[in-house]
C-alpha cells in the first residue's frame, strides 16, 4: 500500500511538471510568433526610409 501511494505521488508531481513546462513552451512560442512580424515590418521600414544621418554628415563635410 505504501508503494502504491508513493507511486501515485510521483506520478502526480511529474504530471504537474509536464503541465508547467508545456505552458512555458506555449508562452515562448506565442511570443516568438507575435514578435516575428513586428521585426519584419521594422526591417522593411528601415530599408525603405532613407538614412538622414548620413545625408547630414555629408552636408557638413562639404561645407568645411
Amino acid at each position: 500500500m505504501t508503494k502504491l501511494s508513493l507511486f501515485l505521488s510521483v506520478i502526480l508531481l511529474c504530471s504537474s511538471c509536464a503541465v508547467a513546462s508545456l505552458a512555458t513552451a506555449t508562452v515562448k512560442t506565442t511570443a516568438a510568433i507575435i514578435t516575428l512580424p513586428i521585426k519584419a515590418i521594422g526591417a522593411a521600414v528601415e530599408a525603405i526610409t532613407p538614412d538622414n544621418e548620413d545625408e547630414e554628415n555629408d552636408e557638413t563635410e562639404d561645407e568645411e
